[in-house]
C-alpha cells in the first residue's frame, strides 16, 4: 500500500484566492452600475482625492432624450404653433407637445395639442405653465432624461441643444436656462433674497428628471404662495424652494439662450451674426415670415457646415495617401483638388499676364479692375468680410473659456483680396482685436493681428432652368403647347391665331420720348434702329418726338421729313413730332412728351445717340411695375474710337467689353417708368436749362418716394460714342457733371495710362536728341 501526501491546505487556499478574486471583480462592477444608466450620458466616480470625475458614455441615438412643451394660445395656433411645428419641431430628440388652454382645439392644423383641463388664456399664464409641467411628470418623468418649458415664439436649434445637454450631467437636479433678476422696475417687487434669480421665460427653461420629481408634487403649494405676475420668477422660486437649486449663473448663458431685449427689432435685420450661430435658442420672434427665415437661413448653415466638412475629410485623405504613398492616379481630379490644403502660394503664374493682382481696401475699396480709384464697399464684400470674420473669431475663442480669456473684433484696419475663379479667393487682413482676461488680474488690452487666409471653392453645381414656352391659344379655346417653336409661330401667323407668352408684360405698349435739337445723321441712326428692332418686328411702341430748332445750321426740316417718310411706311405704328420752342432743355422736352400719353403708358426716356436691341423692351416692360417700381438700367458706353483702334479705323459693330467701353452706373437719363409715377413723384424740372441735372432730379425724386428703384447692368443699351461739349457758361454743378461724364468715356485707365507712357517715352526721345 503506498501512502501518498495530502494536498488539501493547497486547494483551500487556492479556492480561497479564486473566491477573493471574483468577489472584487463582482464589487466592482456592482459599484459602478449604482448610478442608474437609463438614457444618461456620464457614468459617476471618485478619485483619489475626493473629487467627483465622470466618464463619458456613447451617446444615445434614441429619441426618448427631450421632452418639449410650448406654451401657446387659442389665437396663435394657426400661426406661431404652426410656425413652429413645421420648423425646429420636427428635428428635436424627442416629443414636442403643445399645450394651451381647455376649449383649444387643433384637429384641422394636425399639432400635437394638449388642451389642459381648467386653464384658460389669460395673462399671466401661472396655472398654464404649472399644469404643463404637471402633465410632463405625470406622463413622462420616466421616458425622458430633459424636460423643456418653451414660448410658441422660441426658436430652438435642434442640434446644438443636444450637443450642448449631452455635456452635462442629468441625473444630478439641474435647472437650466438665462437667469434673471427683473428689470429696473421689478427691483424690489419680486420678493427675492439676496443672490436668488429664476430661469427667463422667453429663452427656455429646462428641467432635469430629478428636478422635476422634486417639485410637481409641490404645484399646489407654489401656485397658492404667488408672490408676484411672473410666471418664470414663480416657477424659478417653486424650483428653488423644493428642489434647492438656482438658475444656471454663467455669463455664457446669456449666449447660448439669447435673448433680443428690443423686440421690434428682433431678427428682422442681418441674422449672420455671431449670436445667432452661438445661440442654442433665439427669442423673440413674434413676426411668422421671419420665424421662417431663421430656419431657412439656419438649413442652409448646416449645408454649409456639411460643405466644410467634405472639405476637411477630402484634406484628411490626401494627407493621409500621401502619408501611404497611394498615388492618386484612379482619384477622380475633382476630389484631387477639392483635398488641397489652404494656401496661398497654390496657383504659380506661368507669365507676367497671368499674375493675379491684389485689390486693396479699407472703408473704400481700390481695385485695379476699377476704372473708379475709390469706390464704396460693396455689400457682397461687406457680407463676405462678416461672415470671415466670424470664423477667424470662432477660431480664436474655441478654446477661451478654459483659459480664462476671450478676444473680441473691433475693426479690419486694412485688408487685400485677389479671386482666382479656379482656387478661391485669397485674403490678407490687418485687424484690430481687444484682448480681455477673465481668470487673475483681469485686463483689456487692444492687440494687432495680421491674418492670411485662403477660401477655397467647394464643388461645381450645375442647375438647368427649364424655359417657359409659349403656348397657343387656338379660336376653339383649346390649349396645346407647341413643340417646335418656330414652326407653331408661322402656323400662328397663317391661321390668324393669337399668342399668350403667359406674361403679363406682353401687352403694355412702351412709348418712347425722344428729346432732339438737330443732329440729323445721328438722329438717321437712331431710326434705323428704330425699324429694325420694332417696326420690322410689329413691336408695341409709340414715338414722340420733342424737337426744338437750333440756331445755327437748323436740321428741322430735315427730321420731319424722315419721320413722313417712317409713317408712310408703317402706318399702324404711332411717329409724331411735338414742337418746342425756346433754348433746348431735355427736362422740359421729356415733360412735354410725357403730357401727350395718359398715367397708366408705359413711357422710355431716351436719347438719340442710344442703341437698344428687342432683348431690353422686354426687360423695360418686365423690371417696371406701376405704383411699385421703376427700372433705371446701367447702360454700356462705348469709349473714344482713336483711343480703343489707334492703328485701324474703327468697326461699326458694336463690341462690348472692358477694352471697348464701360458700364455707366452713375447715369440716370434713360429710364422706364409708367407716367403716372412721373407725376406723382413731381416731375421733370422743366427749369433745368442746359447739359445735365434734371436726371438726377427726378431720380432723387423716386429714391425718397415709395416706388422702389431698380438698377441692374443692361447690354441691351448701348451709349454710340460721340463727342461732348461742355459750355463753360453752364451751371457751376452742371460743368464739373460735364466734364467727368466726358473724362469717363475718353478711354479705360490702362489705354490712358498707355497713352501717357508713350507720350512720356517720346517727349524724352526728343529731349536727348
Amino acid at each position: 500500500m503506498m501512502l501518498r501526501r495530502s494536498r488539501g491546505c493547497p486547494r483551500k487556499l487556492w479556492s480561497i484566492f479564486m473566491g477573493l478574486l471574483c468577489g472584487f471583480f463582482l464589487a466592482t462592477w456592482l459599484r459602478l452600475r449604482v448610478v442608474p444608466t437609463m438614457g444618461t450620458c456620464y457614468d459617476q466616480e471618485v478619485n483619489d482625492f475626493g473629487m467627483e470625475i465622470r466618464t463619458q458614455k456613447p451617446p444615445d441615438t434614441g429619441k426618448s432624450f427631450i421632452f418639449v412643451g410650448v406654451m401657446t394660445a387659442k389665437m396663435y395656433l394657426s400661426t406661431r404653433a404652426a410656425a413652429v411645428n413645421r420648423t425646429w419641431a420636427r428635428t428635436i430628440p424627442g416629443k414636442v407637445s403643445f399645450f394651451s388652454s381647455a376649449d383649444s382645439n387643433s384637429s384641422s392644423l394636425g399639432l400635437p395639442l394638449v388642451s389642459l383641463p381648467g386653464v384658460d388664456d389669460s395673462y399671466p399664464p401661472q396655472k398654464k405653465s404649472f399644469m404643463m409641467l404637471k402633465y410632463m411628470h405625470d406622463n413622462y418623468i420616466d421616458k425622458y432624461e430633459w424636460f423643456m418649458r418653451a414660448d410658441d415664439d422660441v426658436f430652438i436649434r435642434s442640434n446644438k441643444l443636444e450637443s450642448f445637454l449631452r455635456s452635462v450631467n442629468s441625473t444630478r437636479s439641474l435647472f437650466i436656462g438665462q437667469a434673471g433678476l427683473g428689470n429696473q422696475d421689478d427691483f424690489g417687487k419680486l420678493f427675492l433674497n439676496h443672490g436668488e434669480n429664476f430661469c427667463m421665460g422667453g429663452p427656455g427653461m429646462i428641467f432635469s428628471r430629478d428636478t422635476l420629481r422634486r417639485i410637481v408634487p409641490n404645484i399646489s403649494y407654489c401656485l397658492k404662495n404667488l408672490y408676484s405676475t411672473h410666471e418664470d420668477v414663480e416657477v424659478g422660486r417653486c424650483v428653488r424652494k423644493f428642489a434647492g437649486v438656482d438658475c444656471t449663473w454663467s455669463y455664457e448663458m446669456q449666449q447660448l439662450f439669447y435673448h433680443k431685449y428690443f423686440v421690434k427689432d428682433a431678427f428682422i435685420g442681418n441674422i449672420h451674426t455671431s449670436e445667432v450661430h452661438q445661440a442654442v435658442t433665439l427669442h423673440p420672434i413674434k413676426n411668422i415670415p421671419y420665424f421662417y427665415r431663421m430656419h431657412s437661413y439656419l438649413e442652409s448653415q448646416k449645408i454649409a457646415d456639411l460643405q466644410l466638412k467634405t472639405l476637411r475629410t477630402l484634406r484628411e485623405i490626401r494627407e493621409m495617401n500621401q502619408l501611404l504613398k497611394i498615388p492618386t492616379i484612379d482619384q477622380k481630379k475633382e476630389s484631387v483638388e477639392l483635398g488641397l490644403n489652404p494656401d496661398l502660394m497654390r496657383f504659380v503664374p506661368s507669365s507676367h499676364n497671368d499674375v493675379i493682382m491684389w485689390d486693396f481696401f479699407t472703408k473704400y475699396m481700390y481695385s485695379w479692375q476699377s476704372d473708379n480709384p475709390r469706390a464704396g464697399l460693396s455689400k457682397n464684400l461687406q457680407a463676405a468680410m462678416d461672415s470671415t470674420v466670424m470664423q477667424i473669431m470662432e477660431m480664436i475663442n474655441m478654446n477661451a473659456l478654459s483659459r480664462g480669456r476671450t478676444i473680441d473684433f473691433q475693426e479690419i484696419l486694412y485688408g487685400y483680396q485677389r479671386l482666382n475663379p479656379q482656387l478661391g479667393v485669397d485674403y490678407v487682413l490687418d485687424l484690430l482685436l481687444l484682448y480681455r482676461r477673465h481668470k487673475g488680474k483681469k485686463r483689456n488690452v487692444p492687440v494687432r493681428r495680421h491674418a492670411y487666409l485662403h477660401q477655397s471653392f467647394g464643388k461645381i453645381e450645375f442647375q438647368e432652368e427649364i424655359e417657359e414656352k409659349p403656348v397657343l391659344k387656338l379660336p376653339s379655346n383649346k390649349m396645346r403647347t407647341p413643340k417646335p417653336l418656330v414652326k407653331f409661330r408661322n402656323a400662328a401667323a397663317d391661321k390668324g391665331a393669337q399668342w399668350n407668352t403667359l406674361s403679363r408684360y406682353s401687352k403694355h405698349t412702351i412709348h418712347f420720348v425722344l428729346p432732339l435739337a438737330g443732329r440729323f445723321e445721328t438722329f438717321k441712326r437712331f431710326m434705323e434702329n428704330i425699324e429694325r428692332a420694332c417696326l420690322i418686328t410689329k413691336e408695341d411702341v409709340k414715338l414722340v418726338i420733342v424737337l426744338f430748332k437750333t440756331a445755327n445750321n437748323d436740321q428741322s426740316l430735315e427730321i420731319v421729313k424722315l419721320i413722313a417718310v417712317y409713317q408712310q411706311k408703317y402706318p399702324h405704328t404711332e411717329l409724331r413730332i411735338v414742337n418746342a420752342v425756346g433754348e433746348f432743355s431735355r427736362g422740359l422736352a421729356l415733360e412735354l412728351g410725357a403730357s401727350q400719353f395718359p398715367g397708366d403708358a408705359l413711357m422710355f426716356f431716351v436719347d438719340v445717340d442710344m442703341y437698344f436691341t428687342a432683348g431690353f423692351l422686354n426687360r423695360c416692360r418686365q423690371n417696371t411695375k406701376q405704383g411699385q417700381q421703376v427700372y433705371y438700367p446701367e447702360v454700356f458706353s462705348q469709349f473714344e474710337p482713336k483711343v480703343v483702334y489707334p492703328r485701324k479705323r474703327s468697326t461699326s459693330n458694336i463690341i462690348i467689353n472692358k477694352e471697348s467701353g464701360i458700364i455707366r452706373s452713375y447715369g440716370f437719363g434713360i429710364v422706364c417708368a409708367y407716367n403716372g409715377d412721373v407725376s406723382h413723384v413731381g416731375g421733370m424740372d422743366a427749369s433745368i436749362v442746359g447739359w445735365g441735372m434734371e436726371d438726377v432730379d427726378l431720380y432723387n425724386k423716386f429714391i425718397k418716394s415709395n416706388i422702389t428703384v431698380f438698377r441692374a447692368p443692361d447690354v441691351g443699351l448701348v451709349h454710340i460714342y460721340h463727342e461732348i461739349l461742355c459750355d463753360p457758361n453752364l451751371d457751376p454743378k452742371q460743368y464739373q457733371m460735364c466734364l467727368g461724364s466726358r473724362a469717363s468715356i475718353y478711354g479705360s485707365a490702362s489705354q490712358l495710362s498707355d497713352i501717357l507712357q508713350k507720350s512720356k517715352h517720346q517727349n524724352n526721345g526728343n529731349t536727348k536728341r
